[in-house]
C-alpha cells in the first residue's frame, strides 16, 4: 500500500507559479543576433512550483499557494502540478493579467539566461482562508519573490505569524532578483523564519561578501536560527554544533541548471521535515540538486527517489562524508520501503 500522506508530515508553499519555453543552444547570440533552437520545449515552472514538485514526488504532503491567469498557460501549470499530487485548492487565478511566462536560453554547458514576466505571481492575496491553508501543515516555506509585490507581501507576513502561532515553523529561499532589489525586506524576513536559504550570489549581494565563509557568517546576523547557503557545483556551507562545514557535491554532467536550487532547498526541506541532521539534510539536498541539473527542464522534471538514489549508491565522496552518504541511503530505502512495496 502507498505511504499515508494525511499522516505524513507536510508543508504549505507561498511562490510563484510560471510557464517556462526552455530553449536549448548550441551556441549564445552576441546581442543583436539571432539562433534557432532545435526544438522549444514547455514546462511548468517557478520557484514555488518547482519546489512544490520535487517535494510531491518524494511523498511530502504539499499545499501550493500563488496565482495564475485564468488562461491557457495558467490551466497548463495546474493540472501539470495536480498530476505530481501537489494540492493546488488554494491557487488563485486572475483575469487581470496573464500567468507568469518565463523564457530560458540553455547554452550547451547547461547555463541558463532567463527572460520573462511574472504576471499574475504579484496578484495573489490574502483572504478569509488563511487560516485554512495551513490547517495540517507542520512548516511553511516562503520565496523571496514574495516580497516584490504589496498584496504577497501581506500574504506571506500574515501566515508567517500565524505559523509561529501553531508552534511550526518557516523556510525562506531569498532569489536572486529579491536579493538585489529588496536587500532590507529580505533581512527583516530572514530575521522571522527559521531555515534560511541562498545561494552565494545572493548571499553575496545581501551581505557585499564575496568569500562564502566571510557571507555565511554575515547572514547569519540576520537572526535566522538556520542557515544554507547553495554553493551549485561546490556543494552548500552549514553550521553543526558550531562549527562550518561545507557538504561535497555529486559530480555530474551538467544539462540545464533550471531548478537545480529549487530541488537542493526541496529536499533538504523533506529531511528536515523527517527530523533528519543537517549533514544529512545537505548530502541529500546535494545530490537532489545534482540530478536536477542533469537533465533539461524542471516542473514535472524534478528528481524524484528514482533519479536521486542511484546517484546516492555509485558516489563516493570524501572518507568524512562516506558514513553520512550510507546513512541517508539506508534511511531512504527505510523510509521509502512501503511505496516501493506498493500494490504486494
Amino acid at each position: 500500500m502507498q505511504p499515508d500522506k494525511a499522516r505524513a508530515p507536510g508543508i504549505v508553499v507561498l511562490g510563484d507559479i510560471n510557464v517556462d519555453v526552455l530553449a536549448p543552444l548550441d551556441a549564445f547570440p552576441t546581442p543583436g543576433g539571432d539562433f534557432l533552437s532545435p526544438a522549444l520545449q514547455l514546462h511548468c515552472g517557478g520557484v514555488g512550483a518547482n519546489t512544490a514538485l520535487a517535494l510531491a514526488k518524494w511523498d511530502v504532503p504539499v499545499r501550493l499557494l500563488g496565482c495564475t491567469g485564468r488562461d491557457w498557460f495558467g490551466d497548463f501549470a495546474l493540472r501539470a502540478l495536480q498530476q505530481e499530487g501537489v494540492d493546488v485548492s488554494f491557487v488563485q487565478q486572475t483575469d487581470q493579467t496573464m500567468t507568469g511566462l518565463i523564457f530560458i536560453a540553455v547554452s550547451p554547458d547547461g547555463q541558463r539566461t532567463m527572460f520573462g514576466s511574472r504576471g499574475a505571481n504579484a496578484a495573489f492575496e490574502v483572504s478569509s482562508q488563511t487560516e485554512s491553508f495551513l490547517e495540517g501543515m507542520q512548516a511553511l516555506h516562503l520565496m523571496g519573490y514574495n516580497f516584490l509585490s504589496p498584496s504577497v507581501t501581506e500574504a506571506a507576513e500574515k501566515l508567517l505569524q500565524q505559523i509561529h502561532q501553531r508552534s511550526a515553523w518557516a523556510s525562506l529561499d531569498v532569489g536572486m532578483a529579491p536579493s538585489n532589489r529588496i536587500r532590507r525586506t529580505i533581512w527583516e524576513v530572514a530575521g522571522k523564519v527559521d531555515i534560511l536559504f541562498a545561494s552565494l550570489d545572493e548571499a553575496a549581494s545581501l551581505t557585499d561578501e564575496r568569500d562564502p565563509g566571510n557571507a555565511f557568517a554575515a547572514l547569519e546576523q540576520c537572526g535566522a536560527r538556520e542557515v544554507v547557503v547553495k554553493l551549485g557545483p561546490r556543494g552548500c556551507l552549514f553550521r553543526e554544533q558550531g562549527k562550518l562545514r561545507q557538504a561535497p557535491p555529486f559530480p555530474v554532467a551538467a544539462a540545464d541548471t533550471t531548478g537545480a536550487g529549487d530541488a537542493f532547498t526541496a529536499l533538504f526541506l523533506r529531511a528536515r521535515l523527517h527530523g533528519w541532521s543537517n549533514p544529512e539534510a545537505a548530502v541529500l539536498a546535494n545530490a537532489a540538486g545534482a540530478a536536477a541539473a542533469s537533465v533539461v527542464g524542471a516542473g514535472a522534471q524534478m528528481p524524484g527517489p528514482e533519479q536521486v538514489l542511484p546517484l546516492l549508491a555509485g558516489c563516493h565522496l570524501p572518507d568524512e562524508w562516506e558514513p553520512v552518504r550510507a546513512r541517508v541511503s539506508e534511511r531512504l530505502s527505510q523510509e521509502l520501503r512501503p511505496a516501493a512495496t506498493a500494490g504486494s
